[in-house]
């Protein structure tokens, strides 16, 4: 799909992903477009699924949910449907802000953003340890951040 794509989309990319609240006039003017162009361009990519939305990104201190945990969850068996089952389960979970299925150590690897060490143990007892089939837990607590961008190298 990326061989769809010219510089002018990519820099229409690249400014959104800087700040999706741009008018069409304000992108228009960065990449040199008339606003009409600009547009067309902005929508197409959206109708192509390369942009799937927008967002406003918040201080996770001042939502009081700046405790972040790297959360590996090993199962004790998993097949296709106790995969199924717990991915409709995590969806339910709003401590956890995204989750993988991966490899290596563990089956699935959870964000989980809450307020303290004491909610966090919280969602461990009721949320995680609550599902069935769960073997391992291993948590990474979050010391700091070095590095952290919302979108993808374009």
């Amino acid at each position: 799909m990326i061989q769809e794509l010219d510089q002018t989309d990519l820099r229409i990319l690249r400014l959104l992903q800087e700040n999706c609240k741009l008018t069409t006039k304000e992108l228009a003017a960065a990449i040199n477009l008339s606003t009409t162009p600009t547009f067309e361009r902005q929508r197409k990519l959206e109708r192509m699924g390369i942009i799937k939305g927008y967002v406003a990104v918040l201080d996770a201190d001042l939502m009081e949910r700046g405790f972040m945990v790297y959360c590996n969850v090993s199962m004790s068996k998993i097949n296709r449907s106790i995969a199924e089952q717990f991915s409709q389960e995590v969806q339910t979970w709003a401590e956890v802000s995204e989750c993988y299925n991966v490899s290596g150590q563990g089956d699935y690897m959870l964000k989980v953003c809450v307020s303290s060490m004491k909610q966090y143990q919280e969602f461990v007892l009721n949320r995680i340890g609550a599902f069935p089939h769960i073997a391992h837990i291993q948590s990474v607590f979050v010391m700091g951040t070095l590095k952290h961008i919302y979108g993808i190298p374009v």
